[in-house]
């Protein structure tokens, strides 16, 4: 064990209650919920495979289900919270479509999604992708289990397009209403036959989808657009759908929404007030930002999936899978994160999200950035949530650090006697070192006054006090306490801050951030708090007292 403790004088301590109050509330802000990955999670789910989807059963089951890219859809279960997975099940296979004219043509099984219903049947939908034209028609097809995914029954159209490429349907996804109507919505051009055009259709059923709408209802248009890849919630008394619009050059996510009383009695046009471009800030009409997919988390928030090529390759096949955080009513989608760390080269395309439990949520890629091929991934982030703090002893661990490699850091805060205390419980694998390069920054923000503390595994600390736009050590300091010591799987470091450090006897406002310095063989990194910069304290995690 290892402490280390700086002063020059004590003020009393005076005592206070602190909790954690979300920032950025404003109607325009993004929230202050972020998501932490978890690198060590990630999971291979097939050798091959594109288009993963996940749902978890009400017995707990985890089902996963994949394009197989030799025109085949495949399903895996869990029964053990994803520790392990099935061996894949056949859920579609491609076949042979033979026309009354003799012409034949093999027809391909692309963009699975599934679905459990409010009476417990579940529900596969897909698109059917014929390899020749003018042979058989695209369409959009569902499979349903009455017995927990344990058998399927046959395939059932629910509508078919032009025989085609160009004139198509795609896409398919699900949303059921609280009166429980059941509904598929898809990209189709199949009205368009002369243009370029597409739209988002749905298709409706009143009994969980055994009978269905002959009549599709338009959702969304833009004249002279393609609107796409339309993925639903409900989000208070609304039908919010995620899709991808090109109004500009390029696609970029967009939102289209509806009261649950209105339910589509009118598409959302062009210029429509219920047509909103999802995020917080304006990016460039150059850049791509296609295929996006929405969910709702436990606090009512929202989460946004898209793949994009930002700052990377110009070709759009090399895009990357970026996640971004909405407010309560699916806007002003914030603080973006990328999930799988992608060489320029490679790609994570064709993604979705999900909610894990309360505190986890979940995303699925297809990419190629540590496998031979292209294949299904997973992994999983944590929810690092508004959380209030009384006079107790830590218990709960929610800030994590842990993207970019094996090692990780947890950490929790609590209030005791007046003062702060911050414990950090660092994770490492064997290879990586024990030097001085390994270690915590901690970056505080008192009253104004900002400081950053930096505490090695091997118990060296340094404070460091901002000036102007330069960290500098200060010539003094009140209080500070740090504790450092080994522990089972790593180390751990325990800091107390006084009331007092702020230079007023009594904290009004903290902010703290955090950054682990990994040290290995291979690769040495520091990686700060998710959207979290060193420079802008506004970004750290505030704690109104």
């Amino acid at each position: 064990m290892k402490r280390f403790l700086l002063t020059l004088f004590q003020i009393p301590v005076i005592c206070f209650i602190l909790h954690y109050e979300a920032f950025g509330q404003e109607h325009n802000s993004p929230p202050d919920v972020r998501i932490a990955w978890d690198y060590s999670s990630m999971q291979q789910i097939a050798e091959k495979g594109a288009y993963p989807r996940l749902t978890r059963l009400k017995d707990s089951t985890l089902l996963v289900i994949y394009e197989t890219r030799t025109g085949n859809v495949h399903l895996k279960k869990s029964f053990d919270d994803g520790k392990s997975w099935s061996v894949p099940e056949e859920v579609f296979s491609k076949f042979v479509y033979a026309a009354l004219d003799g012409k034949s043509t093999i027809v391909n099984i692309a963009n699975p999604e599934i679905k459990q219903l409010n009476n417990g049947d579940v529900v596969i939908a897909c698109n059917y992708r014929p390899q020749k034209a003018e042979i058989a028609p695209y369409s959009i097809v569902i499979r349903r289990s009455t017995d927990n995914a344990q058998t399927w029954l046959p395939p059932q159209s629910l509508y078919s397009a032009a025989p085609r490429f160009t004139d198509g349907c795609w896409e398919p996804s699900f949303l059921q209403l609280p009166n429980g109507e059941l509904q598929v919505y898809f990209a189709n051009e199949n009205p368009y036959r002369n243009s370029n055009e597409q739209e988002i259709s749905m298709l409706r059923s009143k009994d969980n989808g055994v009978t269905w709408s002959e009549a599709t209802t338009m959702v969304s248009f833009r004249k002279d657009r393609r609107d796409g890849m339309p993925v639903p919630i409900i989000v208070n008394n609304n039908i919010v759908v995620a899709i991808e619009d090109n109004k500009t050059a390029q696609f970029k996510p967009y939102t289209i929404r509806t009261p649950l009383s209105e339910n589509w009695s009118q598409p959302v046009l062009a210029n429509s007030e219920n047509r909103n471009y999802a995020l917080n800030k304006l990016i460039s009409d150059t850049v791509y930002m296609g295929a996006p997919y929405l969910c709702k988390l436990p606090n009512g928030q929202t989460l946004l999936s898209y793949q994009t090529n930002e700052n990377r390759m110009h070709d759009w096949e090399l895009s990357t899978m970026e996640v971004a955080i909405g407010d309560k009513e699916a806007k002003n989608f914030g603080k973006r994160t990328r999930p799988f760390d992608v060489p320029l080269n490679k790609e994570a395309k064709w993604n979705s999200i999900g909610v894990w439990n309360n505190h986890t949520v979940v995303a699925l890629s297809s990419s190629n950035f540590k496998s031979k091929y292209v294949a299904p991934w997973l992994i999983k982030g944590y929810i690092i949530p508004e959380i209030r703090l009384n006079n107790s002893k830590i218990e709960d661990y929610p800030i994590f650090i842990g993207s970019k490699g094996e090692s990780n850091l947890r950490a929790g805060i609590t209030c005791k006697d007046g003062s702060v205390f911050i414990e950090c419980n660092i994770y490492e694998p064997e290879e990586t070192t024990t030097t001085d390069s390994c270690g915590v920054f901690l970056f505080l923000s008192l009253n104004k006054k900002k400081y950053k503390v930096w505490s090695s595994r091997s118990g060296h600390n340094y404070l460091f006090a901002k000036k102007g736009d330069k960290w500098i050590k200060p010539d003094f300091i009140k209080l500070l306490s740090i504790k450092t010591e080994d522990s089972a799987e790593g180390y751990r470091i325990s800091y107390k801050v006084p009331p007092q450090l702020s230079g007023r006897g009594s904290l009004t406002v903290l902010s703290l951030g955090l950054a682990l310095s990994v040290s290995g063989k291979e690769k040495k990194y520091v990686e700060y708090l998710a959207n979290m910069s060193e420079e802008h304290p506004e970004s750290w995690i505030k704690i109104l007292l």
